[in-house]
This record gives structure tokens, sequence and C-alpha cells, in this order.
């Protein structure tokens, strides 16, 4: 299976096979994400875990995503998008191995839960700094072989990529948990060395832009990149706040066991992912809306499925309303990203995949300890501050600068 990348022009679409590949990387990135929200949570109670270290563990993640963004995007200019790419799926295999083997000891009895913690911590911050390589490569590969008419379907099929990570990711840990409680970790594993193996033979770097003068973080913090790097953190925050305690609310809500919890949450996510990825493959593309009509057509259903989230009267009605709010939610990062790839210039896409990626990671960052924060004040509170954020991101880009596919 091979796919030269020389054969592109720049007013193409992405490659059949560069696009299988990279959307697969995305998806193994999307599945160390999610499952892991699905599955810790629930876990974490049974290491002896408060429910802020839990949401400490996840949110350590976007802190350092928030280094590795702009630092990543910047390398990828002058090392290249393939070697940057494998550096980061090396990076997920060895570190999500390693968090699975300190969970083994702790379950065992043979660390404690502040000692296990403090490990976990530690290889959460290693995984991000690391596995952190592939999202900025993997966009600005896709910016680099892509005009801008078809960048937003080029785009749409790597997020629907990671939006079928949500359904495969909690699909593991609901599927293998029962096996044992770290199987998921080593099934995921697998899957990341299998990605390490498709990107040596299958990928091949891509022709880019030549060098120039405006090169650099200093020529893309522009007024309008700004505000859509700004919206597209207020949107990743307030999916993030509600997202990570789904599991707490299920189970607190419909008394479930850990086992029950974790399923619960699987089937939620595979929901709402599978509304996400019939958006992002079978509309956004045929549509081709520019981004400012697709936040505000998509973020009020998002809106109100939250509020449905939160009023559900019963499992199966939580079930319904997860997979209305991907249907809203799921315009929201396609929508974003397009947006910041036209507002960079061709000759910028590694940079400023790397500066959306960093604001990407402040919603990673406050997300989970701002979400389990305020549940234990008040279940209700996590729900009303992403709706809240939900209109916060209409207005957003209504008001501040949102280029168009027309622009020049």
């Amino acid at each position: 299976m091979t796919d030269t990348t020389s054969n592109f022009t720049a007013t193409g679409s992405l490659p059949k096979t560069t696009g299988i590949v990279l959307a697969y990387g995305m998806l193994i990135s999307a599945i160390g994400n999610n499952f892991l929200i699905t599955i810790l949570p629930p876990l974490g109670r049974d290491m002896g875990f408060l429910e802020w270290q839990v949401g400490v563990i996840l949110a350590v993640g976007g802190a350092f995503m928030l280094i590795t963004g702009p630092v990543w995007g910047r390398i990828s200019e002058d090392w290249g998008r393939k070697n940057v790419i494998l550096v980061g799926a090396v990076g997920y295999v060895l570190m999500t191995a390693a968090f699975a083997f300190t969970i083994d000891m702790r379950l065992a009895g043979t660390i404690s839960a502040f000692m296990c913690f403090l490990i976990l911590v530690g290889v959460r911050s290693l995984y991000t700094l690391s596995s952190g390589a592939i999202y900025p490569a993997t966009m600005a590969m896709v910016a680099d072989m892509t005009s801008k008419e078809n960048r937003a379907g080029g785009v749409a099929m790597i997020t629907a990529a990671w939006g079928f990570g949500s359904v495969v990711g909690p699909a593991i840990a609901a599927g293998f948990s029962s096996l044992s409680p770290t199987a998921p970790f080593y099934i995921v594993t697998l899957m990341g060395v299998a990605a390490v193996a498709l990107y040596i033979y299958c990928l091949h770097e891509p022709d880019r832009h030549k060098q120039s003068d405006k090169v650099g973080f200093r020529h893309i913090m522009t007024p309008a990149v700004l505000s859509i790097a700004g919206g597209f953190m207020v949107l990743i925050l307030g999916n993030v706040t509600m997202i990570v305690i789904l599991g707490f609310h299920m189970q607190d809500t419909f008394e479930l066991s850990t086992a029950e919890t974790a399923r619960g949450v699987g089937i939620a996510l595979f929901v709402s992912a599978i509304a996400q990825i019939i958006i992002q493959i079978g509309v956004i593309p045929r549509l081709k809306w520019p981004p400012r009509r697709m936040i505000n057509v998509g973020m009020p259903v998002a809106f109100t499925a939250v509020l449905l989230i939160m009023l559900a009267p019963s499992y199966w009605a939580l079930i319904g309303a997860m997979g209305l709010f991907g249907l809203g939610s799921g315009v929201g990062w396609p929508a974003y990203m397009t947006a910041a790839s036209l507002a960079a210039g061709p000759e910028n896409q590694g940079s400023m995949a790397g500066l959306t990626g960093a604001f990407q990671a402040v919603g990673f960052m406050i997300g989970p300890i701002l979400g389990t924060l305020t549940y234990q004040m008040n279940p209700s509170t996590p729900f009303i501050i992403c709706s809240a954020l939900l209109v916060l991101a209409v207005l957003m880009a209504n008001v501040l600068p949102m280029p168009t596919p027309h622009d020049d």
C-alpha cells in the first residue's frame, strides 16, 4: 500500500491513502483521550482517588498540550510533518502502556493511592508531551494538501476520525474492562503500534510552501486568528466541562455500579459520536458552508441538547439527548479549524495548527477541573457552564472576524 504526495496539487483534495492513514492516527489519538474519560472516573474511585484527583490527571494532559501544540507545529515546519507525527505515535505507545502498568500496581496493592496518583500525573504529562505532536502535524499536512475550497472537507474527514475515536474508545473501555481493569489500555497500546507501522510505510512528506519572511507565530497573531482560536477554546472548554462529569452524573442519578457506569457512558458517547460522524462525513463536505454558518446552525442544537442531558428523567432519555448533542456540536470543530487554516495563510499551516492546538489545550486543561469541582458543589453547574459557553461561542463567531474560503 503506497501513496505519494508529489501527485497532489494545491487545488486538489486530500489523497485517499494519505487521508486514511492520517484519519487512523487521529482515531487513536481520540481513543487515547475518550476511553480514559470513560473509564477513569469509576476506576479512580476503585483505586481510592477523590473526584478532584481524577480531574487533575485528566487536566494535566491539557496543561502540557498548551505547551506542546505550538512547539510541535513549528517544529513540523523544519523537521517535516511525517517525522513529527512519528515521534507522537511512539510516545503514545510507550506512555499508554506505562499508564496501564501503574494502575495494575495500585490494584495489586504494590503502591499507595497517593503514589499511584503522582505517577499517573507524571505519565499523563509525558504522554501529552510526546503524543501531542500528532495533532498539529496532521492538521498542517491536511492544509498542505488541500485547496481553500476543499479545506473544510479535508478537515471534516480528520475530525470525523476523531469523532469515530469517541465511539471506539468508550466501546473498548466497556467491552474489555470485563476482562481486567487495564485490558482496554493494552488494546489501545496495540492500536498505537499499528499506527506507527502505517506512518512509517504508508505516509509520505508533502510538498510545502516555501519559507518566507512572514513565517512564525508573530505573523499569525492577528485579530482574526486570535478570535478564531479563542472561540475554539470556548467551545472545547464547554464540551469538556460537561463530558468529564458524565460518568459521575450517570452513576449518581441512576445508581449504577462501576461496570454499569463505564458501559453507560460508553453507549452515550457512542451515540453522540455516531451523530458527529454523520454530520462531518455525510453533510459538511456536501454543503460547503462557510464556518460562521456552520456554527450558527449547530451550536443552538447543542445548547438544547445540554439542557436535555441535565434534565433527562431516564437513562435512555439521556442517551437520546447525547445523540442530539453530537448532531449540534459536530460542526464546531471543523468550522473553527477551517476558519483558522484560512486565516493563517499557506506558509503558516504548521504554526497555525500548533496555535489552535494550544488554545484547545486550555479547554482540556481547565475543563476537567472546572467540571469536577463544580459538580461536587452542585451537580447541575457543569451543564449550565457548558450551555453558557456554547452561547458565547456563537456570539464570538458573529461579532469577531471570521474568514471564508473566498477571502484572498
